[in-house]
């Protein structure tokens, strides 16, 4: 059994059968992993996932889960957690390598405090430097791709590979890196030395995300900003705020928003999901495309 293999070969890292997603995820919903594992470094990350690749099983990568939805039930197959790969490590003043589980919130507070500047775009995201990278993280344009110098990344042959920024194709919420075939592993990013003006720039960015839904459980913004249009001024324009399923509902303050009122499963908000992908497709002919990361087999908006 793939579970025997893994522990023989991986002794530091934790490796659990049958275990809950829901406390993993800011939404609070979804199963149960069948195998779920944390690998305690990178070469223990490299040689799990040379055996996960070797058996052909389907795996999911889990960093701070701040914008996941796992299915209900039993979860086939590895969920693998960076939740210990959390090394940070300055090269120079200016640069720094950090591991794919360094919290984003921990980083931004480390740069801030060495008096640098460069990701004033992402304060307020959480979540990990893995997946804010997967993900191209970020607000006005900007997102954290851009600040990667390279990146390392656990390839399905067992072997650890360097992209340098020019070989990484990002854009809105996209990153090459994030197909299905590699796991992030760390990233080396360079900064700048701050100025008065990148305390302004921050306390906007801080300000437009205090205008968002606080004190329910949720998963950031529900679905991508179309091109030349703001996805929740279309699902407000098509009525979406307050509607639910179950104990899934839009928030009335933001209507990019789902929020856990305290026992939604993932049916309801893959249900609602589709609901409000549907209003503004039948209002505008826009289809809306899913922000927060679906792991539910055959889903589709």
């Amino acid at each position: 059994m793939l579970i025997n293999r893994l522990l023989a070969a991986l002794p530091d890292t934790i490796i659990k059968q049958n275990m809950p997603l829901s406390p993993m995820c800011t939404l609070k919903v979804g199963g149960e992993a069948e195998i779920f594992t944390a690998p305690a470094s990178i070469e223990d990350m490299r040689i799990l996932f040379e055996l996960v690749m070797r058996e052909g099983c389907p795996f999911y990568v889990l960093g701070g889960g701040s914008n996941v939805l796992f299915p209900d039930g039993l979860i086939k197959g590895v969920v693998i957690s960076t939740m210990n790969l959390h090394k940070t490590e300055w090269r120079t003043n200016l640069t720094v390598d950090v591991d794919a589980g360094v919290k984003l919130p921990a980083l931004m507070k480390d740069i801030r405090e060495r008096g640098l500047a460069g990701m004033e775009f992402a304060a307020g995201i959480p979540g990990t430097v893995g997946g804010a990278i997967a993900g191209n993280a970020g607000a006005g344009g900007h997102g954290v791709c851009e600040l990667a110098d390279y990146v390392l990344t656990a390839e399905p042959d067992g072997t650890v590979r360097t992209w340098n920024s020019n070989d990484i194709d990002y854009s809105y919420r996209k990153c090459s890196l994030s197909d299905g075939r590699r796991v992030i592993l760390s990233a080396r990013m360079t900064f700048r030395t701050a100025n008065p003006k990148d305390e302004e720039v921050l306390a906007s960015y801080l300000l437009r995300r205090g205008t968002q839904p606080h004190g329910l459980s949720n998963a950031g913004c529900t679905f991508k900003n179309p091109e030349g249009s703001s996805a929740g001024k279309l699902l407000d324009e098509c009525g979406c705020k307050g509607i639910s399923v179950g104990d899934a509902v839009v928030s009335d303050i933001h209507a990019n928003f789902i929020l856990n009122r305290g026992s939604a499963a993932a049916s309801d908000v893959l249900e609602l999901i589709r609901i409000c992908a549907g209003r503004v497709y039948d209002s505008t002919g826009i289809r809306l495309e899913p922000e927060i990361k679906i792991f539910s087999p055959g889903f589709c908006v």
